[in-house]
């Protein structure tokens, strides 16, 4: 989306250590837990993350529940996590509408 932020489908622990070397430093998680059985749960992946020396931030949410406090939330987070970030959902599609609201409302 950005040279700040990249916008990705699920990702796995697995990967957080080569995201870390491709120089990403933050991982947005925007999915909720427990979509599909084979999802890793967001503690499994704060956990990598943290391993893999990557800040971590979870803002879950579903397309019936994207609210201004989530965009609200989200552009916080933007702002204050070390740049680029990785943010994803199980498609990318969630994702991209989080950023894409908070752009259309000046927040980023």
């Amino acid at each position: 989306m950005s040279d700040t932020l990249t916008i990705y489908k699920q990702i796995y622990p697995l990967q957080c250590p080569k995201l870390s070397e491709m120089g990403y430093r933050s991982i947005i998680n925007v999915r909720p837990d427990n979509e599909v059985e084979s999802q890793p749960s967001s503690e499994v992946l704060c956990s990598a993350a943290n391993e893999a020396n990557l800040a971590y931030c979870y803002i879950p949410f579903d397309n019936e529940r994207l609210s201004c406090n989530t965009v609200a939330r989200f552009a916080e987070q933007y702002h204050k996590m070390p740049k680029p970030i990785m943010m994803f959902c199980g498609s990318g599609h969630r994702a991209k509408l989080l950023y894409q609201s908070a752009m259309m409302q000046g927040l980023l």
